[in-house]
């Protein structure tokens, strides 16, 4: 059961442009309001975890400098040290 609320001030410009979103996409304002919200929520949430995830700690930022100073190897050289390594 709902029984939050969420009061939010609008210009009456945009209430009457999501008054007229929410007519054309079908349902009633509170609806489309609540669909939009949720889905922005949801976006907002799913990237800042993302980034989060991504972060790296000090040791592997470094480490991740040295690596990437090293001269590239060409793909010779990786099929060779994967040959090696399979031995």
């Amino acid at each position: 059961m709902k029984t939050a609320r969420l009061d939010v001030r609008l210009d009456p410009e945009q209430k009457k442009l999501i008054e007229e979103a929410a007519a054309l996409s079908g349902s009633t304002t509170s609806s489309f309001v609540q669909a939009v919200l949720l889905e922005k929520a949801r976006t907002v949430i799913r990237e800042h975890r993302a980034v989060e995830r991504m972060k790296l700690s000090a040791e592997a930022f470094d480490q991740l400098v040295v690596d990437l100073e090293k001269p590239a190897r060409t793909v010779p050289e990786l099929l060779e040290q994967l040959g090696k390594a399979g031995s």
